[in-house]
């Protein structure tokens, strides 16, 4: 009989006692891997890709993913799968558990599930916390201003939509401004699923000092839109065009009254110069007919007989 102090018999104990380590910390590592959840997000109208956990020293006899019981893609090793069974936008790769998933919608958001039977077991292995999320950029927001009569208070409604998930407006306003959120809406819409957000906030106007304010929705900032901007007065520019419209106006007149004095005092010297000429005129026949008058009388002097 072997002594139980025999060295051999020691080291034999220590070997089984490694190895008993070694195949413990293995197979926790295994179950710690195959149980770890499954994180795929993307955006809709994007691509995701999602990897599912199996044994690559075995062989598949069938892989399936799917939503709950419903069937999204898979393949046999040995037969084919007819192709209007799976989702139209999602493919695999025979002999491959990794699914690609195109043109993401809504829809999609949910748990999955990975089943993998492989040529050595009787039962399939089952992994069912792959889950996929799905985002969508809200639109950048509009600001839409309105004011009352007499200018002292302002409504702005900010409106985006086309997102997911459900996301509020918030106001940027500077903090001396008096204001306050009247409503606030996020509509879900029926065929896109996604949401339309919208709020309205009023503005106390009566210190007649111009803001600037912006929304936001998500990440998407809207333009720095002006508010009590009517109790202010215009820009120098506009002014400055005003002043110049005065003046040329001015000066088309100016220009225009001495045009029509000048042409009035052309007009009245004309008149003038005719009326002298007339009077020389007149005056020489009056001097030429009494010099005529005189010479005949000399000439028929000068013809009596004696």
């Amino acid at each position: 009989m072997a002594s139980s102090c025999n060295p051999h018999h020691f080291l034999s104990q220590r070997i089984s006692l490694w190895l008993a380590l070694v195949l413990t910390m293995t197979w926790a590592f295994t179950v710690t891997e195959s149980t770890k959840r499954i994180d795929v997000q993307g955006e809709v109208g994007g691509n995701v890709t999602i990897h599912c956990p199996c044994n690559k020293q075995k062989n598949i006899t069938f892989f399936y993913f799917q939503q709950g019981v419903k069937f999204v893609n898979g393949y046999y090793a040995s037969k084919t799968i007819p192709p209007n069974r799976g989702w139209e936008n999602t493919r695999v790769d025979k002999g491959s558990t990794t699914v690609h998933m195109y043109n993401l919608s809504i829809s999609h958001i949910g748990r999955y599930k990975c089943i993998i039977q492989y040529t050595d077991k009787d039962n399939p292995d089952t992994f069912e916390d792959v889950h996929i999320k799905v985002t969508a950029t809200y639109s950048k927001p509009e600001v839409t201003v309105a004011s009352s009569e007499d200018k002292s208070t302002y409504l702005v409604t900010c409106t985006s939509h086309g997102g997911y998930p459900r996301t509020s407006v918030e106001w940027n306003v500077p903090r001396t401004q008096m204001w306050r959120r009247v409503n606030k809406s996020e509509m879900e819409d029926r065929d896109t699923l996604m949401f339309n957000s919208s709020s309205t906030a009023s503005f106390n106007c009566s210190k007649g000092e111009m803001i600037f304010i912006s929304c936001q929705v998500g990440n998407v900032t809207s333009d720095r839109t002006p508010v009590c901007k009517d109790k202010v007065p215009e820009p120098p520019v506009q002014r400055a065009e005003i002043i110049a419209a005065i003046i040329i106006i001015g000066v088309a007149v100016v220009v225009l009254a001495i045009m029509v004095a000048s042409a009035l005092w052309w007009k009245h010297k004309k008149r003038q110069q005719g009326a002298a000429a007339a009077d020389v005129k007149q005056e020489w026949r009056a001097n030429g007919r009494e010099e005529e008058v005189v010479e005949l009388k000399e000439n028929d002097g000068g013809n009596k007989q004696p």
